[in-house]
């Protein structure tokens, strides 16, 4: 069984994919965030380099939600997917 998630890239992420807006991708059951991430850089064109730093830890600057909910306050990268989620991926700016 497969998991249908829409995915919005925002800002540098549009950019660097030029992909549909949303971009429906499958994943399989019981995938999580993590699965999500490597699977939209599993192209020649893309390295995980894009969201991830030399130690595998998401960058600082790339900032995840599911259904509207960041997911630093649901399980982070680990944070499980359901068929039908809406996942957006973008970079939080923050000054004044």
């Amino acid at each position: 069984f497969f998991l249908k998630i829409d995915v919005s890239l925002k800002g540098r992420f549009k950019d660097a994919f030029q992909v549909p807006d949303p971009l429906q991708v499958e994943l399989e059951d019981g995938g999580n965030i993590r699965d999500l991430l490597s699977l939209l850089c599993n192209t020649s064109e893309r390295s995980t380099d894009i969201f991830y730093n030399e130690d595998m830890r998401l960058k600082p600057n790339v900032t995840v939600t599911r259904n509207g909910r960041f997911i630093i306050h649901l399980n982070w990268l680990d944070t499980s997917l359901s068929d039908g989620d809406n996942v957006t991926i973008f970079t939080l700016h923050c000054g004044g």
